[in-house]
């Protein structure tokens, strides 16, 4: 978003437990979630956040899942890709030209299970964001040359599933972001500014009964900071500590 917006990363949720804070950043300052589902105030996420088509939702939310009312009851159909494809999508960033920077987009959360489900809902998906939504037939035909494996081989590679996490404030990662930049030819580089604790936050999941659909999020609580339905029946939520 820097790269694209010029917004800066003043801010960074860890865990559903801490905000943190740049000390260039004014406490007053908008913040704007990416891939963070907050219930109130503008954001860009892909996580499912209505328990069922009558719920509740953030309308400041970019989010897939909120446009199709994917909840609960249609679960297999939502979509199953990352935020960073559909920021690169949104935005209209041209698409690596290398085989491999395309496949390593598909990688990121998995956005290429979907095309190897054996289940039909979940593939039809797949094909209906990256093609009708998302304009990415491009990236439908790298996954129609390649097997799964390929893809794992990818996030071992590169160590994708890597965390980012704070350390003495400052941000950190294992993901390999030197052999990234090489790849895709951008300034992926994290933050040097120290990050302070603004807010603190107390995370929550719990299932939630099978086959009952009639709960929507404020049965559960009333002060979600931010929320996802992480399965069909399981949800991890936080609050703000006042």
């Amino acid at each position: 978003m820097e790269t694209i917006k010029g917004w800066k990363p003043n801010f960074f949720n860890y865990d559903f437990k801490a905000l943190g804070i740049t000390e260039n950043a004014s406490s007053e300052s908008e913040v704007i979630g990416v891939d963070l589902s907050l219930c109130i105030g503008k954001c860009f996420d892909n996580h499912v956040v209505m328990m069922n088509e009558k719920d509740w939702y953030n309308h400041e939310s970019a989010n897939f899942n909120i446009i199709d009312r994917i909840s609960r009851e249609n679960y297999f159909s939502k979509y199953c890709g990352s935020t960073l494809l559909m920021i690169w999508s949104l935005f209209d960033v041209p698409l690596p030209v290398s085989e491999e920077a395309k496949m390593i987009l598909l990688c990121i959360d998995s956005t290429f299970k979907g095309f190897y489900s054996p289940y039909p809902f979940p593939r039809e998906a797949n094909k209906k964001y990256l093609i009708s939504y998302m304009d990415f037939p491009e990236l439908y035909e790298v996954l129609e040359r390649h097997k799964q494996s390929d893809f794992t081989n990818l996030i071992r590679k590169y160590n994708l599933a890597g965390k980012i996490k704070p350390k003495l404030g400052y941000l950190h990662t294992d993901i390999d972001l030197e052999a990234l930049r090489k790849v895709f030819d951008l300034p992926f580089c994290l933050p040097k500014n120290r990050f302070y604790k603004k807010e603190e936050y107390e995370s929550n999941a719990r299932y939630l009964s099978k086959n009952d659909y009639r709960y929507v999020k404020k049965d559960i609580s009333e002060n979600m900071f931010s929320v996802a339905l992480t399965k069909r029946d399981y949800i991890n939520y936080s609050e703000r500590i006042e």
